[in-house]
């Protein structure tokens, strides 16, 4: 029908083959106002062409991944400018940010692709590089941005993760706060110096919601890269030092698995792990914090890196870094500053409550 007296009808703006088998998903971070006028756009100078940020969007295609494509509005065209080269079998998408995406498989995986924009090589910049790969164990169908909580002055927002997005998240369709345990643990245990002890802040960047085909709800939140270490940290002494329900390997389970590959899971943090932290016994609590310490990559310089991702299966958080490899940062900074048990204890309260 007519609208104040105008028909309103669809204006074809540009379009474009790229290749793609069955395009499902297209996500973008431009404004409406960006695209809407042509007529404005395609009068715009040269110098104002150019100071205009790149009107990018994200395409996930049933069989042939994630690939970008960039609009432009002067010629009203679109272009691809850097695509994935894996067969994923896409099932949801999400832009981070300008160079970082996150993407869901229809073999219960998360995968998190990052642009090379500012790479010298063409070759480069047309390839996403995979930097994070995570077993969700139910088939994501849903990606967008938002939280399950209302936002809370006691948490550092914005800090970390790139701004609106730079990776991932945590949260699960319960929403289940783990108990605090610091009455029940009392005093902490190992070496307490006030002037080596460090409690790190956890800074969230991008927040994003996930449905799933079986119904359950969660959250990915992006994490800075002291926070991601730290956690990192954990999930590893927890993994050595607890044991397992019925003996099952938690590097097998989270492994990314599809058709004929088989990568170990890497720049996600199982939250689920993580967080049951919480529900130890004091013993166990001081065991897994003296093996942190011992290990030590949990003491990173927070001027160096990128943000991170973190994200979660029900109810846990998990976390992700846009470095592939954790492993040669901050080697023996656990000798200089020891955590404490009230140090752990109070990170794993905090990020348990951001979902």
């Amino acid at each position: 029908g007519s609208v104040g007296g105008e028909v309103p009808e669809l204006k074809f703006v540009g379009a474009g083959h790229h290749g793609h088998i069955l395009s499902l998903f297209v996500k973008s971070l431009a404004s409406p106002n960006e695209t809407g006028n042509n007529a404005n756009a395609t009068s715009l100078s040269s110098s104002q062409m150019q100071q205009q940020q790149p009107q990018l969007a994200i395409v996930g295609d049933i069989m042939r991944s994630v690939s970008v494509v960039e609009y432009h509005p002067h010629h009203q065209t679109l272009e691809e400018v850097a695509r994935d080269y894996n067969a994923n079998w896409t099932t949801a998408i999400e832009m981070l940010s300008t160079d970082l995406y996150l993407g869901g498989e229809n073999w219960n995986n998360l995968f998190v692709l990052r642009r090379n924009s500012s790479a010298t090589s063409e070759e480069i910049r047309c390839r996403l590089d995979t930097v994070g790969e995570f077993h969700l164990g139910e088939m994501p169908n849903k990606f967008m941005s938002g939280s399950l909580i209302m936002p809370s002055s006691s948490s550092s927002v914005g800090a970390g993760g790139g701004g609106g997005g730079s990776a991932s998240n945590s949260s699960g369709s319960s929403l289940p706060l783990s108990p605090s345990g610091k009455n029940s643990m009392g005093p902490s245990s190992g070496p307490r110096n006030s002037s080596t002890s460090k409690k790190t802040s956890i800074m969230i960047g991008s927040e994003t919601l996930y449905a799933t085909v079986d119904g359950s709800i969660g959250s990915v939140l992006g994490l800075d890269r002291a926070s991601l270490a730290f956690f990192s940290t954990l999930e590893r002494s927890m993994t050595r030092i607890i044991r397992p329900v019925g003996d099952l390997s938690h590097a097998e389970y989270r492994a990314f698995e599809a058709e004929r590959r088989l990568h170990p899971s890497r720049g996600f943090v199982d939250g689920d792990l993580v967080e049951s932290f919480l529900d130890l016994d004091r013993e166990s609590i001081e065991k897994v914090v003296r093996d942190m310490n011992e290990d030590g990559r949990w003491d990173v310089d927070d001027n160096v890196g990128g943000p991170g991702v973190d994200n979660a299966a029900s109810g846990g958080t998990n976390e992700e870094e846009n470095e592939e490899d954790l492993g040669s940062s901050g080697g023996g900074g656990g000798q200089d500053r020891l955590l404490s048990v009230d140090d752990v204890l109070a990170m794993v309260e905090e990020i348990s409550m951001l979902h």
